[in-house]
Parts: structure tokens; sequence; C-alpha cells
């Protein structure tokens, strides 16, 4: 197989584990706003963030089995999981994009406000040196971001995040071929 055919192996099998791995981080967002309402789709959320790196090696695991006989380099192991994360983080941001933009009208940032306000997590945060301030400049400059700037924002902290975690997903799913001549 030649380089090119490979790279296009490896960035069609990169984006359908990408779509699957998007499906699962919009529903993980839809928790995420959820959460105000329900508690168990806060637990919901913080469990799919748990079980995203491990989604993403088993994906990785998968291409190396069915597409490459069970062998496959650090490299290729490395871009296969950037590139599964990218595809998702732009699904993601998209998803998050039109939810801020339409359906959403300031109500997440209202929520975390009312949370914040609560005076006994407040003596909470005191009592652990975190400043209060810091807590209300962020929920004002919360308020001022356009929804393309908080899809970007997370765009842009999705993919620094995939990057570190494409390592060691990388090391863990690396299988050398050996020849036993």
């Amino acid at each position: 197989m030649t380089f090119a055919e490979a790279y296009i192996q490896l960035k069609a099998y990169a984006r359908i584990d990408g779509a699957l791995l998007g499906l699962m981080w919009v529903l993980s967002f839809a928790c995420f706003v959820g959460q105000f309402q329900y508690p168990l789709c806060g637990m919901m959320w913080m469990a799919s963030l748990v079980l995203t790196p491990f989604f993403v090696a088993y994906r990785t695991g998968r291409f190396r089995n069915v597409a490459l006989d069970g062998f496959i380099s650090f490299r290729r192991a490395f871009a296969h999981s950037a590139w599964t994360f990218f595809y998702a983080a732009l699904i993601l941001a998209l998803a998050q994009w039109a939810y801020f933009q339409y359906l959403d009208h300031g109500r997440v940032v209202d929520q975390l406000s009312l949370l914040f306000a609560d005076k006994d997590l407040q003596q909470m945060l005191v009592s652990m040196n975190y400043p209060i301030e810091q807590i209300n400049q962020a929920i004002d400059a919360w308020r001022e971001m356009r929804p393309i700037d908080f899809a970007l924002q997370t765009l842009w902290t999705n993919c620094i995040i995939s990057l570190i975690l494409s390592l060691p997903i990388a090391a863990i799913m690396k299988r050398k071929k050996y020849n036993l001549q």
C-alpha cells in the first residue's frame, strides 16, 4: 500500500470514528445543559468525559485490527487518534454554535450564575482560598461571548487536549510486526 493510500484509509476510518465520538460528545453536551434540571444528566456528562479516551483507544484498536491486520505504528495510531478527536471536535463545535445561536438565549450562563450565587457554595470556595471575584468575572465574560466565540474556544480547547490524549492512546495501541525468520 502506498503512502497516499494509507493516508486516505487512515482519514476515512478517523472520519467515521470521529463522527461516532462527535455524536457521543453532542449527547454529552446535552447532558451538560440538562444537568441544571436533572441531576442525573450531570453524572452522565461526567461519565462521558471519563469514557472518551477509552472510546478512542477502542476505535484505534479496531482500526488496527480490521484495516491493518493487527499491526500499527505509534505514528499511525497517533494520527488516527488525533484525527478522530479533531473530527469529533468539529461536530461538537457546530452543535454548540447552533445551540447557543438558536436555542439557549443565555440560559446556561444564567444557571451557572445562580449556582455560584449560592451562599453555601461561596463559603466553601472562600474556605478553599478561591476568589469569588474571578468566578463573577468569568460569568460576565461568558455573558459577553457570542455563540461562534464559544464554539471556537471549545474547538481549540478540544484540539489541544486531544493531541495530549492521543500520545498515551497511541503508545498503548501500537503493535509492531516482528519477522521471525
